[in-house]
């Protein structure tokens, strides 16, 4: 493997859609825009748990069997990996709604949404989960903490050509998956995070 695909498979593991959840949650958690949460290490551990453990123990228990690889490059095998993370997101979903986190609530609940579009647009492409996963996170951040946090869309360029680099995906399919995780997310905030806290549009 030369530098440049080197270079582009660490950038894919690093935006991952799981690690990138990470990062996410702990801008909330560490930045909460709302109340601070009554138990900040419970919080995290849940979080990580349902964002980012449960999508993705499945493929590793399979590539691991060698059935599938780390990023399910098969389009026709990436429907009950799908089904399995969404599943997680509407657990996590439900926990943080029950513990009145609506921080962590709503973010789950866009990631039910932006999963189940992308599950749905496989049937058609195989829509990257990567930009997907970068590009509707970004902008829940830039909708709960206002323009400051747009240059941060500059990691997109890099999921996009990391993903190129590795013949994953068509710019068609990258596009794709930007455009679905930042509408889905966008209707998700707008219907259930406080209007008045829409930093961007407030």
């Amino acid at each position: 493997m030369n530098t440049s695909k080197t270079i582009a498979d660490i950038i894919s593991y690093v935006l991952s859609p799981t690690v990138f959840a990470f990062y996410i949650i702990l801008i909330f958690l560490l930045f909460p825009p709302l109340n601070n949460p009554e138990n900040i290490f419970v919080s995290l551990t849940l979080a990580i748990f349902f964002l980012c453990i449960f999508p993705i123990v499945m493929i590793l228990y399979f590539k691991r069997k060698g059935t599938v690889d780390i990023w399910v490059s098969n389009q026709n095998q990436r429907l009950p990996f799908y089904l399995i993370a969404i599943i997680g997101y509407i657990l996590g979903s439900i926990i943080f709604y029950v513990r009145g986190e609506t921080t962590l609530f709503v973010l789950s609940v866009a990631y039910v949404g932006v999963t189940s579009a992308v599950t749905i647009g496989n049937f058609s492409t195989k829509v990257s989960s990567h930009s997907a996963g970068v590009a509707g996170p970004l902008l829940a951040v830039t909708l709960v903490y206002g323009v400051l946090a747009l240059p941060s869309f500059l990691l997109l360029p890099l999921v996009f050509w990391s993903r190129l680099k590795l013949n994953a995906h068509s710019f068609t399919q990258l596009t794709l998956g930007a455009i679905i995780g930042m509408i889905v997310t966008f209707c998700v905030y707008v219907l259930l995070y406080p209007p008045s806290l829409i930093s961007i549009i407030s």
